[in-house]
């Protein structure tokens, strides 16, 4: 498993204020709410209102030019001891994370005798080398092997391990090597500069939305020379104490001196999907509300964020698959309250089960292991989704409404921790019952809650409670 880089955010900002500012750094990763933050504090100690107009430059432009981005950073400061630079998206961070690597190799291998020349230069990118390195069984070349071999694990086959260790042999036999022009020569310009003598009085900040390529060269040499963060959302812990975003919610109700009691919280974080985004405004309406009382409670939290339409509607089918009908009742009531109608909640769960089915009957024929609440949602992402919406997305519907490896990576996430709680003719029969509460809530003069409440109860008996007639 691939090594996150372990600098925090609060360990850059100390060593800035402690005047230890580095040339370059590089902030990315999904939770762009905390990358814009830490940035607007990194500016706010480098620099000051009254010379920022003059020593700032933002630069957001695809077609930048690694040329064009050092013409700034060369620019000496005005009246200040610094000038900033800020990159946004910067193209050459994120160019291999389109496709798994484990599918960019396996393409790689099937035309190794048809096309050995488009196999290496496949290759080349993947690996982030030249062909003659590869030829020459380059250090480069073989730290950059050694580390996808690593990466990838029990992914290889005996075959593809095999097809890795003849690349120095099929690059050999090329006649010629070709490298596609794309950002070979701003990437070797922007590593020359890296690997140099740095400017004194400049400070290169690269901010990429998303995930970064660690094999990339460009992010290695840029850690080497200053600080790389990645910020990933705050994953649940095994106890409160152990939750990072418990200690961040407490931190910020403390400066309002208030406190969060653990349910609250637990509430908090399942409204918001721990987004962090999200949890702040949350904050910020909850503290409005309360006014001096001290103590934030879940009744707080009900009143101000409201019910995350998906995870109330996961949190029905959790229930659903649970057979308790009890808290799926309240599940439902949940959704209803927070203003949903019917027949949008019955479509969704109709989509919910849909989905689920695709997973089901994915999850048999892949062989994959169940997938437990305590597999981290970053290695879901990398090791389960990725590689699967690369081999089989093609084989379910088109439209991405009816696609589960369309959607985000977080709605596949939940669902696939519910599958071993469902086989694939129950999950076929409620999704049937799912379709007839749509007919009766369109046709019906039945109440709208009681038909959904009548679909919960008839999907949380067991298959063999169960009455042969519809709904």
């Amino acid at each position: 498993m691939k090594q996150k880089p372990t600098t925090p955010p609060s360990n850059i900002l100390r060593e800035i204020q402690n005047d230890k500012v580095l040339p370059v750094y590089l902030l990315c990763g999904e939770e762009n709410f905390l990358i814009e933050g830490t940035l607007k504090q990194m500016l706010d100690h480098l620099l000051t209102s009254e010379t920022r107009d003059f020593n700032l430059t933002f630069l957001e432009d695809t077609n930048i030019t690694i040329r064009e981005i050092l013409s700034h950073v060369d620019l000496y400061p005005v009246m200040s001891k610094w000038r900033v630079v800020v990159v946004r998206d910067a193209p050459f961070f994120k160019s291999q994370q389109r496709t798994a690597p484990i599918t960019i190799l396996r393409n790689a291998f099937k035309i190794e005798i048809t096309d050995p020349q488009k196999s290496i230069s496949t290759l080349e990118k993947l690996l982030e080398v030249s062909a003659e390195q590869i030829a020459e069984n380059h250090f480069n070349f073989r730290n950059a092997m050694n580390s996808l071999m690593d990466e990838l694990g029990t992914k290889l086959t005996d075959e593809e391990r095999g097809f890795l260790e003849r690349l120095p042999q099929i690059a050999q036999q090329l006649d010629t090597y070709t490298a596609e022009a794309d950002d070979t020569d701003d990437t070797a310009l922007l590593l020359e500069w890296l690997q140099g003598d740095l400017p004194k009085n400049s400070v290169l900040i690269f901010t990429v939305r998303g995930a970064v390529n660690e094999r990339n060269r460009v992010v290695k040499a840029i850690e080497a020379a200053g600080r790389y963060r990645s910020f990933d959302p705050l994953e649940a812990g095994q106890s409160l104490n152990r939750d990072p975003l418990y200690k961040k919610v407490s931190e910020k109700f403390a400066e309002f001196d208030k406190q969060i009691t653990p349910r609250a919280f637990a509430q908090l974080r399942g409204r918001t999907g721990g987004d962090m985004h999200s949890v702040a405004e949350a904050i910020n309406k909850i503290v409005n509300f309360v006014g001096d009382k001290r103590q934030v409670d879940e009744q707080d939290v009900r009143n101000m964020v409201a019910q995350n339409t998906f995870d109330g509607i996961f949190d029905l089918t959790d229930a659903i698959g649970k057979r308790a009908i009890g808290q799926a009742l309240k599940s439902l009531h949940e959704v209803l309250a927070s203003g949903q109608e019917p027949i949008p909640i019955n479509s969704t769960i109709a989509r919910q089960f849909r989905f689920a089915l695709q997973a089901k009957l994915i999850a048999e024929r892949k062989k994959l292991r169940n997938v437990h609440s305590r597999m981290p949602f970053r290695d879901f992402t990398a090791n389960i989704f990725q590689p699967l919406a690369e081999e089989v997305g093609s084989a379910l519907p088109k439209t991405a409404t009816h696609n589960i490896l369309k959607q985000n990576p977080y709605v596949a996430y939940k669902i696939f921790q519910t599958l071993n709680a469902f086989t694939v003719d129950e999950l076929v029969i409620a999704l049937e019952k799912s379709l007839d509460a749509d007919a009766q809530l369109k046709t019906s003069t039945s109440d709208a809650t009681c038909i959904l409440e009548q679909l919960v109860c008839e999907l949380c008996r067991t298959p063999s409670e169960r009455r042969p007639s519809s709904l």
